[in-house]
C-alpha cells in the first residue's frame, strides 16, 4: 500500500506540471510542428503560474513560448549573436563588462619597455530578444563580470532596464 501510494503522489506531482490541453493547443496553433519541452515557472504573485516551451526555429535557432494557465501567450524569447544586438548595448556591455586586458611587456629593451595589450571580447554567455503580449521588445543579455554572473535587460533602443546577478553554481 505504501508503494502505491507514492507512485500516486509522484504521478500527480508530475501531471500538475504538464500544461493543459488548451495551452499546449495554443502552441501548436502558433508554432505547427514544433516539438517544446515544457517547463513551469512561477510569475509576480503566487497564482500566476506560466508555462514554457522551449523548441528550435526554422533557423536552427532557440526560441521559448511562455503562456499563463489560460492559454494566452505572454513572451516570446528568440536567441540571437550578440552581432545583432543593438549598437547601444554593444557599447554598453564593452563599456561595463568588457575584461580589462594585462599588459604584457617586453623585456628586450629594459629603457623602452613595449606594452601590449590582448584584446579580450565581452564575456557574452547568452543574448535574446524577447517580444511580450504587449508588443513590447526587449534584450536580454547573460554575461560575466569578476568571475560573476549577470542578466542584463534592456529595453528596445538599449538602454539599460535591470541587472540580476545570478546565483553561482
Amino acid at each position: 500500500m505504501m508503494i502505491y501510494l507514492c507512485c500516486s503522489f509522484l504521478s500527480a506531482q508530475t501531471s500538475m506540471l504538464q500544461p493543459s490541453e488548451t495551452i499546449k493547443a495554443a502552441f501548436t496553433k502558433q508554432y505547427p510542428k514544433k516539438n517544446p519541452y515544457w517547463t513551469m515557472e512561477m510569475g509576480k504573485n503566487d497564482s500566476d503560474i506560466r508555462f514554457v516551451a522551449k523548441f528550435i526555429t526554422n533557423a536552427k535557432t532557440q526560441a521559448y513560448a511562455v503562456y499563463d494557465s489560460d492559454g494566452n501567450l505572454k513572451a516570446y524569447k528568440e536567441s540571437i549573436s550578440s552581432a545583432k544586438l543593438p549598437k547601444n548595448i554593444q557599447v554598453y556591455l564593452n563599456a561595463n563588462y568588457l575584461e580589462q586586458p594585462k599588459p604584457v611587456s617586453n623585456t628586450k629593451s629594459k629603457s623602452k619597455a613595449k606594452i601590449k595589450a590582448k584584446v579580450v571580447n565581452v564575456p557574452i554567455k547568452e543574448a535574446y530578444s524577447v517580444v511580450d503580449d504587449k508588443n513590447n521588445k526587449t534584450y536580454e543579455v547573460k554575461a560575466k563580470k569578476e568571475g560573476k554572473n549577470f542578466n542584463l535587460v534592456f529595453d528596445a533602443e538599449g538602454n539599460l532596464i535591470r541587472t540580476i546577478q545570478l546565483a553561482q553554481k
